[in-house]
């Protein structure tokens, strides 16, 4: 029955036109209750049919996948202390009072987003121009999600343990859980298995109000749809990382094996306490559903929800922004789906 419903959803979204193609994978401690294919991984400039195995641009994704789980491990190394402020670490980052726990839980202060590639002077002056950026409140108020946040953890990350975030995710993340076809800046092998998002990131064309910039032309495959992470060469905090559903349930179950040697128990522990500011539910590297999950999205199309308590996991990918990202019902879809998985 549960089967049923879900392949009924997704057809029916697809017909209209929600998104052009998905993959979902639902997990049970180490069961697999469910993992399908639906529709297309790409629709321009030719049709081809999604696959199980379809690699996707995760997008904000990569915030607690890879920063908020390489904080974590290094928090429980010594190498870095959550209260101590970001200034620490990156001396050119000047917003005194912001700690590293808050740009981890969005209560930084930090505006939600920028057009870091059209602002900044060069990729070198990131972090300076964001450490002049005002505050748009007091540090540990509010929870705003934070793209800029992320970007800046992902440079402190760099700065702490001298290795490209690339390079650190891959030696401390996907190589010790087997994810063998997630990393950053897929190779051109990857391109033909990797699911298209934008057709010339018109959308963020339009959110610019259509700055001149060096802007992509054509679909994008295999390369990061968000604009700022590609103006860092494609490996950032807030975006940048592929992969595929399978991958991503190897991360899924590593986690609600209490950590299962990627973090400690009590790790976990802290990474759940939800901050207890104005604003959303957020804890450290995630969302907090109203039910206790852990749960982020990607502005492709992407989303993964976990109940750590009944190991339960549900990973939706689709491939929403394709061919363009003016497409509506992915909210609600979500909510769907998961009444369905969690109910």
């Amino acid at each position: 029955m549960l089967k049923q419903k879900i392949s009924r959803l997704f057809e029916n979204s697809i017909s209209e036109k929600v998104f052009p193609g998905a993959v979902a994978y639902i997990l049970a401690g180490k069961k697999v209750l469910y993992h399908e294919a639906f529709g297309y991984r790409c629709v321009k400039p030719k049709r081809l049919p999604m696959l199980h195995t379809t690699i996707f641009d995760l997008a904000s994704l990569t915030k607690p996948i890879v920063v908020g789980t390489l904080c974590m491990q290094l928090v429980e190394r010594g190498k870095l202390s959550l209260d101590s402020p970001v200034e620490k670490y990156l001396p050119e980052f000047k917003q005194t009072g912001v700690t590293l726990k808050h740009l981890l839980t969005h209560t930084s202060g930090l505006p939600a987003w920028l057009p870091v590639y059209l602002r900044a002077p060069s990729r070198e002056d990131i972090i300076s121009y964001l450490g002049g950026v005002p505050l748009e409140s007091q540090p540990g108020k509010k929870a705003v999600y934070s793209c800029l946040g992320y970007i800046v953890l992902g440079a402190l990350l760099e700065r702490v343990t001298a290795q490209s975030l690339d390079k650190l995710a891959q030696d401390q993340i996907f190589a010790p859980l087997g994810m063998e076809s997630t990393r950053f800046n897929p190779p051109q092998a990857w391109r033909e298995h990797c699911a298209a998002t934008e057709d010339s990131n018109s959308f963020e064309r339009r959110m610019v109000g259509y700055e001149r910039y060096d802007w992509r032309e054509g679909v994008i495959i295999g390369q990061v749809h968000d604009e700022n992470a590609h103006f860092l060469g494609g490996v950032s905090g807030n975006a940048g990382l592929f992969s595929t559903s399978t991958d991503l349930s190897n991360f899924c179950r590593t986690l609600m094996d209490t950590g299962g040697g990627l973090l400690r128990p009590e790790t976990l522990c802290t990474m759940q306490q939800v901050t207890s500011t104005e604003g959303e539910r957020r804890c450290i590297g995630w969302a907090v559903t109203d039910d206790g999950c852990l749960y982020h999205t990607g502005f492709t199309g992407t989303s993964i929800r976990i109940c750590l308590k009944r190991k339960l996991a549900a990973i939706l990918l689709t491939n929403r922004v394709h061919p363009n990202a003016d497409r509506r019902g992915i909210i609600e879809f979500r909510k769907i789906f998961h009444s369905i998985v969690f109910s």
